[in-house]
C-alpha cells in the first residue's frame, strides 16, 4: 500500500497544498509553524477517520482562518486493487468519500453512512482489528508528538498496563474480569430478591381454597335466582298478552267516543257555516239586483270618460303646439340678434383691415435704401477679393525683404548663402553695395501696399455696414410681406363671414313661416277647454251609478257559486248526521264488551310481576358481580401461584448463571490477558531488541518486562545488570521507545507508518543510528529485521535522514 498524494483547501495554515509522496521514507522538513505536523493530521482524519478535536479543541480551528469549509483529498495505490482517492471535508455537513479509479477518473463508491465507508477502507488497508481506524491510527500508526512517549513514561505499572493492554488490543479480556466481579453479587442480590417476593406472594395463595369454594357457592345461588328468573318473566308474558287484548277494547271505546264527539262539533260547525253561506246568498241577490239598475248609468259614465281622454290628449298636443310656437319666437329673435351682431362684426373688420394695411405700406416705404448704399453693399465681395490680393503682395514684398536681410548678413561675414563656403563675387567690394538698392525699392513697393490695405478696409467697412443694413432691411421687409399675407387671409375670411348672412337671412325666413303655420294650428283647439269642461260634467253625473256597479259587482258575479255552495254544506250535514248515528250505536256496543274493574286488577297483578322480575334482576346482577370478583380473585390467585412458580425457576437459573460466571472468571478471564501480554511481549520485545541495537551501537539487551516496563541489560563485571524507568537516559529511552513502537507496528501488520520527530532527547550517534535504522528496515536486512513497510512518514530537521531518505520535502518553500 502506498500514499500517492495529499491535497488541502483550507486546512490551518494551508490554503492549497498539494504533496506528493514516494516509495520508502518520506521526509517533512521545514521551520515550526508551517504546518508539518497539520500533514500527519489530514491523513489520518481523512484516511482513518480521526475526529478533528483529537488535533484541535474546536473543529472550527481545523478549518483556515476566514474559511467556512475545509477539503481534505488522500490518493493511495494499493498493489493487487488499483488506485483510490478518499476525500473527507470540514465543516458543515461533513462528507466521508471514499472513490476508485476508473479508466482515469475517479467513481465514488455507494455506501450508506460513515461507518460503512470506514469498514471498506479497514478492508483495503488490511487493518481488521476490532478497533476503529481512528484509535488504530491514534495509538499505534501515527500517535501525535505528544504521545510519542505518554506510554511508555507511565509510572504506575496497573495504569502502564491497561494502556498497553488498549493499545494491543488485549484488555478487553482484564476489562471483562473486572467487570464480571459485580455479577456474582448482582446474581445473588437477584435471588435474595426473589426469595424475600416469595413469602408474601405464599401468604396470599393460603387464601385460594376457600376462595373457590366462595366462588362455587356464589356460582349456585345464581343459577337458582336464574330459575326464578324464568318463571316470572314467562308469567309476565302471559299476563301482558291477555292486558294488551283488554287494553286494545278500552282503546277502541275511547277512540268511538272521540268520535262522535268530533262528529256532533262538526254537525253544530256545519249548521252554523250554513247560516252564514245563507246571508250571503241574500247578499248576492240584492247585489245583483242593483247590477240591473246601475248598468246603463255605468256605460254613460265609461263613455263621458272616454271622450274625456280623448280630449285631454288634444290637449297635450296643443300645449306641445304652444312650447314650439314660444320655441320658434325664441329662434327668430336669436337668428334676428345674431345677423345684426355679425353684420356690424363684419364691417368693424373691414375698416380695421384697411387700417392696418395703409400702415403696412407706409412702413415698406419708409424702409427702401437708397441706390448708392446698394451699389456699395453689391460691391462688397469685391472689395474683399482685392483686399486679399494686396495683402498676399505686401506678405511676398515682406518675405523677400527677411530673405535679403539674412543674404546681407552670410555676406557681410564673406560666406555664400548657397554652399556656406566664402565668397568669391564680392571680395572685391562690401556686401552693403550690393542690397541697398533693393531694400530701398521694397520699402516703397511695401508702403504703397500698406496705404492700399488701408483704403480697401475702409471701403471693405463701408460697405459691410451697408451689406448689414440691407439685411436688416430685407429681414423687416419679409416680416412687412408676412404680416400683409396674414391681413390677405383675414380679409377673405370675413368676406366668407359676409357670404354666410346670406344664408342666416335664409334661416330666419324660414323661422318665421314655420311660426305662422303654428299659429294657424292652434287656431284649431281654440274650442277644446268648453268640450273638456261639458265631458267632465258628464262624467260626475254618472259617477254614483258608476260606484254603485263597482261596489256590488264582485258579489253579483258570486251568486251562482254560493247558491252551490250551501247545497254543497246542506248534502254534507246529511252525511255527518248519519255518520253520528252509526258511531253512537257502534260505541253503546263496545261498551258492554269492557270491564273497567278487571281491567284494573290486570293492570295491578302486572305491577307485581314486574318488581319481582326487576327485583330478581338486581339480585342476579349482584350475584353475577360477585361470582365475577371471586373469578378474578381466584384468577389473580392462581397467577400469584404460577408467579412463585416462575421466581423459583428464575432462582434456579440464576444460581447456574453464577456457578458459569465463577468459573469464566477464575479458570478464563483471569488468565487470558497476562497469557496474550506475555506472548505480545516476548514477540515485540525480540525485534525491537534487534532495532535497539543497531541505534544504540552498544552490548545492551532491550527487553519489555512484566507491565510493559522498559528494561535494560548489560554485563558490568561480568554480573548481569538491569536498569529500567528513572535509570535510564533520556537518550536511552527514546531509543528504546522508537524501537518499540516499530516493533508493534510490524506485530499489527502495519504497511505505513508515522514518526513526529523521533530524534527528539537522542545525540548525534544515536539520531545518524536511528536514520540508518529506518533505512535497514526499508532495505529488508535481516541483521534488523524482515522488509514490511510500504512508506515511512517523518517530520525532522535532523539531517541524519538527508543521506536515506528516498524524498525530501520541504514545507514552506511554494507548497
Amino acid at each position: 500500500m502506498q500514499i500517492l498524494s495529499i491535497q488541502l483547501k483550507n486546512i490551518k495554515s494551508h490554503r492549497d497544498t498539494e504533496l506528493h509522496f514516494s516509495p520508502g521514507i518520506n521526509v517533512l522538513s521545514g521551520p515550526n509553524g508551517v504546518g508539518k505536523s497539520t500533514i500527519f493530521e489530514a491523513i489520518g482524519y481523512a484516511l482513518f477517520g480521526v475526529d478533528a478535536q483529537s488535533f484541535v479543541g474546536n473543529v472550527d480551528r481545523f478549518v483556515t482562518i476566514g474559511a467556512r469549509r475545509g477539503e481534505i483529498a488522500v490518493v493511495f495505490q494499493l498493489a493487487e486493487d488499483g488506485r483510490y482517492r478518499v476525500s473527507r471535508s470540514v465543516g458543515t455537513a461533513s462528507k466521508w468519500l471514499l472513490a476508485k479509479e476508473v479508466g482515469g477518473d475517479f467513481e465514488v463508491e455507494e455506501h450508506k453512512d460513515s461507518k460503512e465507508t470506514e469498514g471498506r477502507i479497514k478492508e483495503l488497508l488490511g487493518l481488521r482489528s476490532v478497533r476503529s481506524l481512528a484509535e488504530q491510527f491514534e495509538l499505534v500508526i501515527g500517535p501525535f508528538q505528544h504521545e510519542f512517549l505518554g506510554p511508555f513514561v507511565i509510572k504506575q505499572a496497573t495504569k502502564r498496563r491497561d494502556k498497553f493492554d488498549e493499545i494491543l488490543g488485549i484488555d478487553t479480556w482484564r476489562k471483562t474480569f473486572n467487570e464480571t466481579k459485580v455479577l456474582t453479587s448482582a446474581i445473588k442480590a437477584r435471588v435474595d430478591a426473589l426469595e424475600s417476593a416469595i413469602g408474601p406472594l405464599q401468604s396470599q395463595v393460603a387464601e385460594l381454597p376457600a376462595k373457590r369454594e366462595e366462588h362455587q357457592a356464589a356460582q349456585k345461588d345464581l343459577a337458582q335466582a336464574e330459575k326464578d328468573l324464568v318463571l316470572q318473566q314467562r308469567q309476565l308474558k302471559d299476563l301482558e298478552g291477555l292486558l294488551l287484548t283488554v287494553d286494545e277494547r278500552e282503546k277502541q271505546l275511547k277512540e268511538l267516543e272521540k268520535e262522535v264527539e268530533t262528529l256532533k262539533e262538526r254537525i253544530s260547525n256545519g249548521n252554523e257555516m250554513i247560516g252564514k253561506q245563507k246571508l250571503l246568498v241574500e247578499e248576492a241577490e240584492k247585489a245583483h239586483k242593483i247590477i240591473a239598475a246601475t248598468t246603463p248609468g255605468k256605460k254613460a259614465y265609461e263613455q263621458a270618460e272616454k271622450q274625456l281622454g280623448e280630449l285631454r290628449e288634444k290637449l297635450k298636443v296643443q300645449r306641445q303646439q304652444e312650447q314650439e310656437v314660444a320655441d320658434l319666437k325664441n329662434q327668430l329673435a336669436r337668428l334676428t340678434e345674431r345677423f345684426k351682431v355679425e353684420t356690424q362684426t363684419i364691417q368693424g373688420t373691414r375698416e380695421e383691415l384697411a387700417a392696418e394695411e395703409k400702415t403696412l405700406v407706409e412702413g415698406r416705404k419708409a424702409l427702401s435704401l437708397d441706390d448708392e448704399q446698394k451699389a456699395l453693399a453689391e460691391r462688397l465681395p469685391q472689395i474683399r477679393v482685392n483686399l486679399e490680393g494686396v495683402r498676399k503682395q505686401l506678405g511676398l514684398l515682406e518675405g523677400r525683404r527677411a530673405g535679403l536681410e539674412e543674404g546681407n548678413e552670410k555676406l557681410a561675414e564673406g560666406i555664400c548663402p548657397f554652399f556656406q563656403e566664402p565668397c568669391l563675387n564680392i571680395a572685391a567690394s562690401p556686401p552693403a553695395d550690393v542690397f541697398s538698392a533693393k531694400f530701398s525699392e521694397l520699402d516703397q513697393a511695401c508702403r504703397r501696399l500698406q496705404k492700399e490695405v488701408q483704403e480697401f478696409e475702409l471701403e471693405e467697412k463701408a460697405a459691410s455696414g451697408a451689406n448689414d443694413q440691407l439685411k436688416a432691411i430685407a429681414v423687416k421687409l419679409e416680416g412687412l410681406d408676412s404680416q400683409l399675407v396674414k391681413l390677405a387671409e383675414r380679409r377673405n375670411l370675413n368676406e366668407l363671414k359676409a357670404e354666410s348672412l346670406v344664408a342666416l337671412q335664409k334661416e330666419q325666413s324660414t323661422a318665421q313661416q314655420q311660426l305662422d303655420e303654428k299659429h294657424k294650428v292652434l287656431d284649431t283647439y281654440s274650442r277644446l277647454q268648453t268640450d273638456i269642461e261639458a265631458a267632465e260634467k258628464e262624467k260626475m253625473r254618472h259617477q254614483e251609478a258608476r260606484d254603485r256597479y263597482l261596489a256590488n259587482q264582485q258579489q253579483a258575479e258570486e251568486l251562482d257559486q254560493r247558491r252551490a255552495d250551501l247545497e254543497k254544506f246542506d248534502k254534507h250535514l246529511k252525511q255527518l248526521q248519519n255518520n253520528l248515528e252509526a258511531r253512537q250505536a257502534a260505541f253503546s256496543g263496545a261498551g258492554k264488551a269492557y270491564d273497567a274493574a278487571e281491567h284494573e286488577r290486570l293492570r295491578q297483578q302486572k305491577d307485581n310481576l314486574w318488581g319481582g322480575v326487576s327485583a330478581l334482576g338486581q339480585k342476579i346482577k349482584g350475584l353475577v358481580i360477585d361470582v365475577s370478583r371471586l373469578a378474578g380473585e381466584v384468577d389473580k390467585l392462581k397467577k400469584i401461584e404460577q408467579e412463585i412458580v416462575d421466581k423459583r425457576g428464575r432462582i434456579k437459573a440464576y444460581k447456574e448463571k453464577d456457578e458459569l460466571v465463577k468459573f469464566l472468571r477464575n479458570r478464563v478471564f483471569r488468565n487470558v490477558s497476562g497469557y496474550l501480554s506475555e506472548r505480545f511481549r516476548e514477540e515485540i520485545s525480540q525485534r525491537a531488541n534487534r532495532i535497539y541495537r543497531i541505534i544504540a551501537e552498544i552490548d545492551e539487551e532491550l527487553a519489555w518486562g512484566d507491565n510493559y516496563q522498559i528494561v535494560l541489560r548489560d554485563m558490568v563485571a561480568g554480573e548481569l545488570r538491569e536498569r529500567a524507568d528513572d535509570q535510564l537516559s533520556g537518550g536511552q529511552m527514546m531509543s528504546a521507545v522508537v524501537a518499540l513502537r516499530l516493533a508493534m507496528l510490524q506485530t499489527i501488520g502495519a504497511r505505513i507508518a508515522f514518526f513526529d520527530e523521533p530524534t527528539s532527547n537522542l545525540d548525534v550517534t544515536r539520531r545518524e543510528n536511528l536514520a540508518h535504522a529506518f533505512r535497514a528496515i526499508d532495505v529488508g536486512k535481516e541483521e534488523v529485521t524482515e522488509h514490511w513497510y510500504d512508506q515511512l512518514f517523518l517530520i525532522s530537521h535532523d539531517v541524519a535522514f538527508t543521506e536515506i531518505t528516498d524524498q525530501i520535502i520541504t514545507i514552506g518553500e511554494g507548497d
